[in-house]
């Protein structure tokens, strides 16, 4: 007869050679091995050896028992319980309890039934290894349980724990013994119970996975910080749901950080572009359901950029927090008005003022607010005194949406700086057509060097004593397509805003160098040209470049070009001045300092600077000879430029009286309308001709 297959090793421990014998028959019919024990010691030494897979083993034995060994083999175990079969002469209930309080499996009375005996085995073989199986399991549950963070309950539909297993991450607020068997009201707060209950209801009538988060004050001697918590429910019968709670605290402080980097200004503090930005467009709707107005404030600090260049960055950015400080203390929410603030970046910063009764309640916040910046700041030993200009837009009047209430107010804060600064003004349509005039006066100065629209004129400079020309300042011009001549005043400033002054410089430059070549005759007295520098121009790393490649493509000397400097182009930066000066010294061109009077005027750095004449502005000039302050400063200019060893310019000669007394004072030379307009190049050859004419005779 086939035998099945190998299924398990068996020690059968037996004093009675005939019933081991019987007993190894009926294991191997069932598929089972087995080895022999024939007394307790043996047995002992067996199970020790082959380490088997169960233990039939006789009670009766000579020496040591079969209970013996049962309780021997319990104490041996270390990896698993082995089960053990004991072998019983009756199955007496004293005999059967002995048998198991030493530890037995099962038992078998004798007389045996040997047809049953492999298949008992077997059956107790696999309830062993199905025991073992659950204990590994739950082992690992365990051990799955343990490494969970969160914590884990059932409850039935009336809110009652029916198990709670905290996870080892959970905060202790509470313990299993306090809630298994209690109703959830009796464990969170009233609020909170009331609307895990109505999520359980839910739960159970949809079969859907719920959530809510909420908020627990952990108990200690002093208040600690909350705890955020999130519970998932789902159901698992009719009646009972499943939770999962977790700690979200650390997750709430991490959105709160990101939330802060979103929408917080890192520098200030306050509230940035895309907080406002939020806040305004649910202003918006807010208003516009309630029919309400509100306005919307454009600060611009006046003097931010001179005190960033000339203190520094880090200065700078103090000034901004003490700026948004102040600004958060003007602006409180007990004023008049309840504002939001904002800082929009650089030096820029919002203001929105809600539910607002009349325009005059937006004018007196600015007001306060200009005031506030007006008072000097104390920072790293520096007192900083700054202005501020601020534009106005209204809502509804101005506009209705949040890019043109922004925009409108920006054009304001705009209108106000070129009203002189330290202002607030309201916005306006007429605003919106200059700043369209700016606009488009700009496009059309991008196009004025591409398209030639620009021109220059040249207006003779004089020698006073000789009345003979030594040479032409020149002057740009440009003549529009559409407007006509545009005057310098109006293009110039703008021409410095944008930034196009540099290529339009270095265009005048080359012209002037160039035309300049064409007056240089044989015989005649060399005449110089001069031209202007704008700061912009003189800060540029290329102007020493371009001097040299405009004199070495006209092939005009170098001594005939003369570069005409203001007194804060000069004074902006003086370590960099001196550097570009020694450049442009090298180069052999003469220099000069242009509207003499109106700046700066240190003797110090008139003397280091080392420029070969000064130009006295037209506003001493002007008064002359009957102002006698203009005439005592203009005589002081000349004493004092003589000293340094330059020559003296005076611009804006009218009358024949003004230039007698520039010639008594020794003033070297003079232009005005009184010794010639500014005139085209064309013109210039004859005005030297009829000057040389008119010398030899």
């Amino acid at each position: 007869m086939a035998t099945s297959p190998k299924r398990g090793l068996v020690l059968v421990a037996d004093d009675d050679p005939t019933m081991r014998l019987l007993m190894l028959e009926m294991l191997a019919q069932v598929g089972l091995d087995a080895i022999e024990a024939e007394d307790g010691l043996q047995a002992i030494a067996r199970y020790q050896s082959a380490s088997p897979d169960l233990v039939l083993l006789d009670v009766d034995m000579p020496g040591l028992d079969g209970l013996a060994v049962c309780r021997e083999i319990r104490q041996l175990e270390t990896h698993g319980t082995v089960p053990i079969i004991m072998v019983t002469g009756g199955d007496e209930l004293d005999s059967v309890t002995r048998a198991y309080e030493a530890g037995a499996t099962d038992f078998v009375s004798k007389p045996i039934n040997w047809p049953i005996l492999g298949h008992r085995v077997l059956y107790v073989l696999r309830a062993s290894d199905a025991i073992s199986r659950l204990r590994i399991a739950d082992a690992q549950h365990r051990a799955v349980l343990a490494a969970i963070p969160d914590t884990f309950f059932r409850m039935n539909k009336d809110g009652y724990y029916l198990d709670y297993e905290q996870g080892h991450e959970a905060s202790s607020v509470f313990a299993s013994d306090l809630c298994v068997g209690r109703h959830l009201s009796q464990v969170l707060p009233p609020e909170i119970a009331g609307h895990m209950l109505e999520q359980v209801h839910s739960v159970l009538q949809t079969q859907h996975i719920r959530s809510l988060d909420y908020q627990l004050p952990l108990p200690g001697p002093a208040p600690l910080p909350a705890r955020h918590f999130e519970a998932r429910l789902v159901a698992t019968g009719p009646n009972e749901v499943l939770g999962l709670v977790r700690d979200i605290s650390e997750r709430k402080r991490s959105e709160e950080q990101i939330r802060r980097l979103a929408y917080c200004d890192s520098l200030t503090g306050i509230p940035n572009r895309q907080a406002f930005l939020e806040t305004l467009e649910a202003e918006l709707v807010r208003s516009r359901k309630a029919n309400k107005k509100f306005a919307v404030l454009f600060m611009d600090l006046d003097a931010f950029k001179r005190i960033n260049d000339t203190l520094g960055h880090d200065v700078g950015d103090h000034l901004l927090k003490a700026v948004s400080d102040r600004l958060r203390d003007t602006t409180r929410p007990g004023d008049l008005v309840c504002t939001n603030l904002a800082r929009l970046g650089g030096d820029e910063f919002t203001i929105l003022i809600p539910d607002l009764d009349k325009v005059e309640d937006a004018l007196n916040v600015a007001q306060r607010v200009k005031e506030a910046m007006r008072r000097p700041f104390l920072l790293e030993a520096h007192e900083i005194f700054v202005t501020a200009s601020i534009g106005i837009s209204l809502y509804p009047e101005d506009g209705e949406d949040c890019n043109s209430l922004l925009k409108y107010a920006d054009t304001a804060m705009y209108h106000a700086k070129n009203c002189g600064k330290n202002n607030a003004k309201l916005y306006s349509s007429s605003l919106t057509m200059q700043i369209m005039s700016h606009v488009k006066l700009e496009v059309g100065l991008r196009k004025a060097l591409q398209n030639d629209e620009l021109y220059l004129l040249y207006q003779p400079q004089i020698d006073v004593a000789s009345t003979q020309i030594v040479g032409f300042e020149a002057l740009v011009r440009w003549k529009h397509p559409e407007r006509g001549v545009i005057s310098p005043t109006e293009f110039i400033p703008l021409a410095e805003e944008t930034g196009l002054i540099v290529p339009i410089g270095e265009w005048v430059l080359r012209t002037a160098c160039q035309q300049a070549t064409t007056w240089q005759l044989p015989g005649r007295r060399p005449v110089r040209v001069a031209v202007n520098l704008s700061a912009k121009q003189f800060k540029d790393d290329n102007l020493t470049q371009s001097v040299l490649s405009a004199l070495h493509d006209t092939g005009l000397p170098a001594e005939l070009l003369e570069l005409e400097l203001t007194e804060g182009t000069l004074m902006d930066d003086a370590r960099a001045t001196m550097v570009t000066l020694e450049q442009l010294r090298g180069i052999g061109v003469f220099l000069s300092i242009d509207d003499f009077g109106t700046g700066y005027s240190s003797m110090n750095y008139l003397k280091r600077f080392d420029v070969r004449a000064l130009k006295i502005d037209r506003s001493f000039i002007s008064g002359l000879p009957l102002d006698a302050e203009n005439a005592a400063i203009t005589r002081a200019i000349v004493a004092m430029a003589h000293g340094l060893k330059m020559a003296v310019v005076a611009e804006g000669v009218e009358t024949d009286a003004q230039l007698v007394l520039l010639e008594q004072y020794g003033c070297d030379m003079a232009q005005g309308y009184y010794l010639g307009h500014p005139s085209p190049p064309e013109l210039i050859p004859s005005l030297l001709a009829s000057q040389r004419a008119m010398a030899m005779t």
